[in-house]
């Protein structure tokens, strides 16, 4: 999934001389935190509510050449740079032009959807040896019992040795997983029904 694909297109920008009353209004009938600060047609500052103090042009307050991405890129790498840039929204460029902005709420709702915490269905978690195969082996096993995936990640751990899996499957009950998993070199740590 890439940044265009969940990212808000219409966004609502303000220019550098609007002041920080006429955004502070703004910002409080709206359902969005920040907005991003023009100049013309270009990019050159974004603003939250937290940074709306004095009074004056908003141009004073905003966070001036604000961390920036392109529709493009993959959404895990867009939360990476906002996690080490340490920004809950990214304006989108393309060309130069802002066609529209990501935040955390969209990478949440992402993360709901790829957890597939909307459908029901028994949800696992494993700790499995970092070979190769493993997940081929886990996911066979539980295709060929009629098992139907409906999520499948993967997370590190500590030790390089074991990776954490977390899926959610349907079609099967939460003791045919079990019965599944106990034939296979997993460790359950974690398994319930939602």
């Amino acid at each position: 999934m890439l940044v265009k694909d969940i990212m808000t297109r219409k966004v609502t920008t303000v220019q550098t001389d609007a002041t920080v009353a006429e955004v502070r209004q703004l910002l409080a009938a709206s359902d969005f935190r920040r907005v991003p600060v023009m100049e013309g047609e270009q990019l050159v500052g974004i603003v939250d509510a937290h940074r709306l103090v004095g009074e004056g042009p908003v141009k004073h307050c905003m966070v001036r050449d604000p961390v920036t991405t392109h529709p493009d890129m993959c959404i895990e790498e867009a939360a990476r740079v906002m996690a080490d840039n340490k920004v809950s929204a990214l304006p989108v460029l393309e060309d130069g032009r802002l066609v529209g902005i990501i935040t955390q709420t969209d990478l949440f709702r992402a993360a709901v959807d790829a957890l597939g915490a909307r459908q029901r269905g028994v949800r696992v978690t494993l700790r499995v040896p970092e070979t190769i195969g493993m997940l081929a082996d886990i996911t066979n096993a539980i295709t060929k019992a009629g098992g139907n995936f409906i999520s499948l990640v993967t997370f590190t751990t500590p030790d390089p040795t074991t990776e954490l899996l977390v899926m959610k499957v349907r079609d099967l009950t939460q003791q045919d997983l079990e019965d599944i998993l106990s034939d296979l070199s997993v460790e359950v740590l974690d398994i319930r029904t939602v």
